[in-house]
């Protein structure tokens, strides 16, 4: 049979719409898969920003779980210090913690992808370790107040001691004062025509003074040589003594003191009179009362005086 030109037509429409089916087949397979490469990048740039974020925080946790961990350390070794200077042994489960903690920190350091776990387990021994730490100033903070009170106590025993020690002192020497007994002053005259001595009142005519005493019994004072010191003091308060190197100072109740004259005397403890010494004064003396006093190892062991006209 033959083609009519309207079996023609419908042979060519019929190929036009095959042909258009096959590139809206084509389109929509290409659509499809352009939407599935869409949908993937975006879930791979999910995945992405997520592992970046992840990484960030273990980064940061990281760096502050470091910095802790190198701040404690530093706090154990300064408080470990103070305790040993305390004399406070150290705990060894303390001392564990610390190596544990320097370890880690190490690896840590060293290792620039930590775990999770790396850095929970540093966490967990930083936060033990921290707790111990408080109690180890506590202990600190005790023994420092204790030491403080022995301290305290051991300087207030010492100032008792030397004060004892003073008094002590004080009292021995005060129990080794010897004492001159029944002192007696002569204010003696020369009698021209016999040239005999005679005791006079009146101070125009005074040739010397003549002191006598007995020192007192006393087993506490050393024996041996003692220098007794007499101090005349005339009517003005000053004390008498002549040109040259017969007068002095001796110390009196701290202070130096001057003297008319001195002398010694051998002393064995018992008692025994001193021989009469005597003072002549180079010039002439006023009227009024005269003191004489006699001192011996820094006390004043006798006293007496006389009224002149």
């Amino acid at each position: 049979m033959e083609n009519t030109p309207m079996n023609q037509a419908d042979q060519k429409n019929r190929n036009s719409k095959a042909l258009l089916y096959t590139i809206i087949g084509v389109l929509l397979a290409l659509n499809a898969g352009l939407f599935y490469m869409w949908q993937k990048g975006g879930k791979e740039k999910e995945t992405v920003e997520k592992k970046l974020v992840t990484t960030t925080d273990n980064l940061k946790e990281k760096t502050a779980a470091l910095e802790e961990a190198d701040y404690l350390l530093e706090k154990f070794r300064r408080d470990s210090a103070a305790l040993v200077n305390n004399n406070k042994e150290l705990n060894t489960d303390l001392i564990k913690k610390k190596n544990e903690i320097s370890a880690l920190v190490a690896k840590l350091k060293n290792n620039k992808n930590s775990s999770d776990k790396e850095i929970a387990e540093l966490q967990a021994k930083i936060q033990e370790l921290n707790e111990q730490l408080e109690e180890l100033q506590k202990e600190n903070k005790e023994l420092k107040e204790v030491n403080t009170q022995l301290k305290n106590e051991k300087e207030t025993a010492e100032a008792e001691n030397k004060q004892l020690s003073v008094e002590k002192k004080k009292y021995k020497s005060i129990a080794q004062r010897l004492q001159a007994n029944g002192v007696k002053v002569e204010v003696l005259k020369k009698r021209w025509i016999t040239g005999k001595e005679a005791t006079t009142t009146k101070a125009k005519d005074v040739e010397a003074f003549r002191t006598t005493f007995a020192l007192g019994e006393n087993k506490v004072a050393e024996p041996g040589e003692k220098t007794i010191y007499v101090k005349i003091t005339g009517p003005e308060g000053t004390t008498l003594a002549n040109p040259g190197n017969e007068g002095g100072t001796f110390n009196f109740e701290d202070k130096q003191s001057k003297f008319t004259y001195k002398f010694t005397v051998e002393f064995d403890q018992e008692s025994k009179p001193v021989p009469a010494t005597k003072w002549r004064p180079a010039r002439d003396l006023k009227k009024g009362k005269y003191s004489i006093e006699l001192y011996c190892d820094g006390f004043k062991i006798g006293t007496q005086s006389v009224e002149l006209k």
